[in-house]
């Protein structure tokens, strides 16, 4: 095997089918990166169907404890934004996915339409944050938006929890 066989079936961006990685494998998407990102995906759903509101939990996320809910038309607007995307994306370069091996860019702009909800419903919650101490509404819709920034830079609030955990210990930090 070239260096050039090995640099692609490590980073799987090679052409053509990779036995490397198993049966089926196509340019080092096996069954099992299709599974996870139906799994994530899936997951992805739920989300939307307990943050909308669509299934109330029981002394959790029901409109009369005040719960943030995300409104429905968040979602179909983002997906709709996704699929704009794709379809222009498609449109402007429809040649250059006319081969089976270009799978790897399809599922790159597919995956387009889980990360827009997500990030709408981010954005929404921020939003409805912003306006919220403006207009004399809740924390419950700070801490949404900020539980949403929290997840999106984990690295970020891990670093900033420690360093708030130092000064409040009494430890000075690591540089001066």
């Amino acid at each position: 095997m070239g260096n050039a066989d090995a640099q692609s079936s490590e980073t799987g961006t090679g052409t053509g089918t990779s036995t490397a990685e198993g049966a089926g494998a196509v340019d080092g998407w096996s069954s099992g990166n299709w599974l996870l990102i139906g799994a994530l995906t899936a997951l992805t759903l739920v989300g939307i169907v307990l943050s909308a509101g669509f299934v109330p939990v029981e002394g959790w996320l029901t409109a009369s404890d005040g719960a943030v809910i995300v409104p429905p038309y968040v979602y179909l607007y983002a997906s709709l934004g996704a699929l704009g995307y794709v379809f222009t994306k498609l449109m402007t370069n429809v040649e250059a996915y006319d081969e089976y091996d270009e799978i790897e860019e399809l599922a790159e702009m597919a995956l387009r339409i889980p990360a827009a909800w997500v990030l709408a419903a981010g954005i929404y919650l921020l939003f409805v944050a912003g306006t919220a101490f403006t207009s004399g509404g809740s924390g419950q819709q700070y801490a949404a938006g900020l539980s949403f920034l929290v997840g999106l830079y984990v690295n970020v609030a891990m670093k900033s929890l420690g360093s708030l955990a130092d000064r409040l210990l009494g430890r000075g930090s690591a540089n001066s």
